[in-house]
């Protein structure tokens, strides 16, 4: 498997991309049938599984036990599934009732900063960057992405805060706008 690995991470190799899918497809649909019951949405949440690791393939290296990380990043986006399959479709209700759901953090975030945010997360250094995605994006604790990654929680904590620090700094100079908002959390003030 690490000559794949390799292949994928060095040289975005996309035949040796496929064959590490087919070896691991068999054994995540089981998984993911397991928890969503339906082969269709099993097989789409394998699919999204692999496509974020087609974007991140660069980190492939720095993941120690590959095997485990796709079981657990299975095992938590068909949790997501799940949830998001329990919640009322407003579609299905008719033209009547118009639902409109935003949050604060919604209004301000525009999809231009959506491109600039995930250009500076981007940019972070390899480990930092998946640290920072597994609990961000993938939503594992603090102690699974240091299971995972075979390193301390403390690794895990300081690789998060160094994130962040860089995020902030950068969306400082990214986001003039926002810049009051960043000087007020770090004096403590509302």
């Amino acid at each position: 498997m690490s000559y794949l690995i390799h292949a994928i991470a060095e040289n975005s190799d996309a035949f040796a991309f496929d064959e590490l899918y087919r070896h691991y497809f068999p054994g995540l649909l089981s998984f993911a049938c397991s928890f969503v019951k339906k082969d269709m949405p099993a097989e789409e949440i394998i699919e999204d599984v692999f496509v974020k690791l087609w974007a991140n393939r660069s980190i492939l290296p720095a993941i120690h036990n590959l095997s485990h990380y796709l079981y657990v990043a299975t095992k938590h986006a068909c949790i997501n599934y799940l949830k998001s399959s329990q919640n009322v479709v407003f579609d299905e209700i008719g033209d009547a009732l118009l639902f409109s759901y935003r949050t604060p953090e919604a209004e301000i975030i525009s999809n231009e900063n959506v491109e600039k945010i995930l250009r500076i997360v981007n940019a972070l250094p390899p480990k930092c960057r998946l640290v920072f995605r597994l609990i961000k994006e993938e939503g594992m604790k603090y102690s699974e992405v240091a299971q995972l990654l075979n390193i301390s929680e403390k690794t895990v904590n300081a690789q998060m805060t160094i994130a962040f620090a860089r995020i902030v700094d950068c969306l400082e100079k990214e986001l003039p706008e926002y810049r009051q908002h960043f000087s007020r959390k770090r004096s403590g003030r509302p």
